[in-house]
């Protein structure tokens, strides 16, 4: 595996984890209820896409710098 998709892969599954917590704390900002656990599909797969283009925009600035 070439260093630049282990840079894509690693980012994204950071920024995936990140995203979800956030997501976490907003849905739970008014409430009590402070279980964390996955969105539904559809928002997950939204917030997958945007993570999934930052990831792979992130990879291919570090490849430009290096």
């Amino acid at each position: 595996m070439s260093e630049s998709n282990k840079i894509f892969l690693i980012t994204f599954g950071v920024f995936m984890t990140e995203a979800i917590v956030h997501y976490n704390f907003g849905s739970h900002k008014h409430t009590k209820e402070k279980e964390y656990k996955l969105p539904p599909a559809n928002d997950l797969i939204k917030i997958g896409g945007v993570v999934l283009a930052f990831s792979l925009l992130n990879s291919i600035i570090i490849k430009s710098v290096k």
